[in-house]
């Protein structure tokens, strides 16, 4: 029941609860924060606004849909998730409303309009938490189906809340069937675009969508209306979130791109391996399913437009040959192309076909059959055409084009074999009239002394006597030194090239393997009624469990349990919340935990809850 509103158009009362204020408004109800006078807690109140005019199937229909939430997130239990305390299909008359758990904090949306990259390792411990709550609400049969930022509340004391389980599929809900198009375009998988059935994947591809625009402060499907967002999700991959923000890790990439995969078969089969991939993270060792994908996303990823792929494949220029040309076939039986210009110097001659001269009119000629191509030699010409009427017989060179060109290489080819003879001749001419006119050798002493001399002063005068050679004994002739010939350039001798020594390929370096986990049995025994604690290691829950003892009001109950946690040492921490004595405490201490050791802890809580401490067994 909902009793009339005295100011604002807000509801004094909803049921047991007293509206304070609104708290936010959607396309179907307004939440508004509301007072539990019975326990004094605040508690925020979902209704739902039914627009006028709908018949009554359409009034069903939506308040069965507002009611599922209550049973989907009723069921849960994390930390992660806010809880349900109450709801109420509207049978007394007023509008359907769910008393759930408020929850202060900043909304992801309004993070991501601040236009600030946070810490990738900040956002990847916040999103394990999201993952663990997701692997639990699959593991209990419920997909949320609208995981976007405006649902994800992060509390001033650093955690992440998950709410709104407004469009959830439960197993045995009928309205949520395939084909029906639920959720924010923007963060939705391809399969629930295209109205297929979904499961927990679906899930994990929009908090994908939601880790991307948080790191990059960009959607990774952006478009101005939903047919641009849709076809995006179908046919394109997102940019690479490093190439917008440097910061982001190889790892935390490798992580997005196995959450974004299109085919669901391609992403993580399970919100729990997500949640075994940031641990790796934060360890500094392997992903250990990220970190096999094959490849990355490359800028220039995606379909090609659908108005530039052609039904055909456009042809091809046929290969260069290799060997001796040869005369290509003629196209076809019908008469030889008629004469057509010379193309251009350079010019394929099947580059462009020969143009259309209207036949002159004469009687029809049947053309003769054409030549079987015939191979050329290498210093044959450009082949002939096919033979012609007279009457239409064309030009040779109007109808092989670049006939000129190799007339040209030809008589310049011949100028230069010219040049090279008679540079030759000349050279052999030189070399002989050198040797003609070669300066003889100086005559022997003999020859000096019989020869006559002249005086070039005057007329010659006799001549004295000469000694005979008999009588005055000549004297040896200086002979001329040869000329040392030129010694031969020694032979430069080559040092062996030594063979390439082929080197072992290198081993590939060893996968770092995280660290084994550590197991930890704990016990905590309380005569609390109703309540629930929780256990931490380094700020992240291990344990949650709800207390609901039955009984006298004097008996106690021990509650059990088993963690995992690295080795290594850890700030512990244990928090208690009970709904009559409505107490909240915690106690925290750094503990050392052993590899290959069992650790028993016994916590401990006085009998009037003033002092919690940690008793650790062997």
């Amino acid at each position: 029941m909902i009793s009339d509103s005295t100011h604002g158009g807000i509801p004094e009362k909803i049921g047991k609860y007293h509206v304070s204020r609104v708290l936010g408004r959607g396309s179907m109800g307004v939440v508004y924060l509301a007072l539990d006078t019975l326990i004094d807690r605040e508690v925020a109140i979902k209704t739902i606004v039914l627009p006028p005019g709908l018949d009554d199937d359409k009034i069903m229909e939506f308040r069965a849909r507002f009611l599922r939430e209550a049973r989907a997130a009723g069921r849960l239990s994390h930390p992660a998730i806010v809880t349900i305390y109450e709801a109420d299909d509207g049978a007394g008359g007023g509008p359907p409303f769910i008393a759930m758990e408020f929850v202060e904090g900043l909304p992801w949306n309004h993070k991501i309009r601040q236009h600030t990259f946070p810490e990738p390792e900040q956002v990847l411990s916040l999103a394990r938490e999201i993952a663990s709550a997701l692997d639990y609400a699959h593991r209990t049969g419920v997909v949320h189906r609208d995981i976007k930022p405006a649902n994800i509340v992060q509390t001033p004391d650093g955690h992440v809340k998950l709410m709104d389980f407004g469009i959830a599929k439960v197993p045995t809900s009928e309205l949520t069937r395939e084909g029906q198009f639920l959720g924010t375009p923007a963060y939705m998988s391809p399969e629930q675009i295209m109205g297929k059935a979904v499961d927990g994947r679906s899930d994990i591809f929009s908090l994908g969508t939601v880790l991307y625009e948080l790191l990059t402060c960009q959607k990774p499907f952006p478009g101005e209306d939903i047919t641009t967002v849709t076809y995006s999700i179908l046919r394109q991959d997102p940019r690479p979130a490093r190439s917008i923000n440097p910061a982001i890790p190889e790892e935390v990439d490798r992580i997005l791109f196995h959450l974004l995969a299109k085919d669901p078969d391609q992403r993580y089969a399970s919100a729990r391996q997500v949640v075994e991939d940031i641990d790796a993270f934060m360890a500094n060792a392997a992903l250990p399913h990220a970190g096999t994908s094959p490849d990355l996303w490359v800028e220039t990823r995606g379909p090609a437009p659908l108005d530039t792929q052609s039904a055909t494949a456009a042809p091809q220029p046929p290969p260069e040959p290799t060997g001796p040309a040869k005369v290509p076939a003629p196209v076809s039986a019908k008469a030889p192309p008629r004469a057509q210009a010379p193309a251009a110097p350079g010019a394929r001659a099947t580059a462009t076909p020969p143009a259309k001269v209207p036949p002159a009119p004469q009687p029809p000629v049947k053309a003769p059959p054409p030549p079987p191509p015939t191979p050329l030699s290498k210093n044959a010409g450009p082949p002939e055409p096919p033979p012609q009427s007279s009457a239409n017989a064309p030009d040779v060179e109007a109808t092989v084009p670049g006939t000129t060109g190799l007339r040209m290489v030809w008589v310049l080819g011949g100028l230069l074999l010219l040049a090279v003879v008679a540079v030759g001749i000349l050279a052999g001419a030189f070399i002989w009239f050198r040797s003609q006119n070669k300066p003889a050798e100086p005559a022997s002493d003999t020859t000096l002394t019989s020869a006559p001399m002249e005086s070039s002063s005057g007329p010659s005068e006799p001549a004295a006597a000469q000694p005979t050679p008999a009588q005055v004994p000549s004297a040896p002739a200086e002979q001329p030194k040869p000329k040392p010939k030129p010694k031969p350039p020694a032979p430069v001798i080559k040092p062996p090239v030594a063979a390439p020594v082929l080197q072992p390929p290198k081993p590939p370096p060893p996968v770092a393997k995280p660290p084994e986990l550590v197991s930890v049995s704990y016990s905590f025994t309380s005569g609390t009624k109703r309540g629930e604690f929780w256990i931490r290691i380094d700020g992240k829950d291990v344990s949650h469990q709800t207390m609901n003892r039955k009984g006298s009001i004097f008996g106690q109950e021990t509650y059990s349990g088993t963690f995992q946690a690295y080795p290594g040492q850890h700030a512990m921490e244990f928090q208690i919340r009970t709904e009559i004595q409505n107490l909240n405490e915690r106690h925290s201490e750094t503990v050392t935990l052993d590899a290959g050791k069992k650790h028993n802890v016994k916590i401990v809580m006085t009998k009037f809850n003033k002092e919690i401490r940690f008793e650790w067994g062997g």
